[in-house]
């Protein structure tokens, strides 16, 4: 396994970012599935830069990490961590409310405006 460079992870932070406003976007549209699947594929991509696994276990210290990434990890913690009726399988959604609530954008601007 190899660790990625700062560059991959420099690059990692951004996409995470912009996914994270697109998300934002998404949820103020309640386009679900289209946020699921944008979800989805920027789990893909920090699977595949190595920290987390298949089952999204994090496989690194969050707190290393820059703020949007940090702040990822830490909310997939989270929600692996939270009580589930009847052992229900993670799903991206209940991740995504954990994620979205740890934003300071999200909850400060936009969440406001939903109600």
């Amino acid at each position: 396994m190899t660790q990625p460079t700062i560059e991959q992870l420099q690059a990692l932070e951004a996409e995470i970012e912009h996914t994270l406003y697109t998300l934002i976007e998404l949820e103020l549209e309640e386009a679900y599935s289209e946020m699921s699947t944008r979800f989805a594929q920027l789990l893909a991509e920090v699977q595949a830069a190595h920290l987390i696994d298949y089952k999204l276990d994090v496989l690194v210290n969050p707190a290393s990490f820059d703020t949007e990434t940090r702040i990822l990890l830490e909310s997939l913690i989270a929600a692996k961590t939270r009580p589930q009726k009847r052992h229900r399988l993670l799903t991206h959604r209940m991740i995504l409310k954990v994620w979205l609530r740890k934003n300071q954008r999200f909850m400060n601007e936009f969440l406001p405006q939903m109600f």
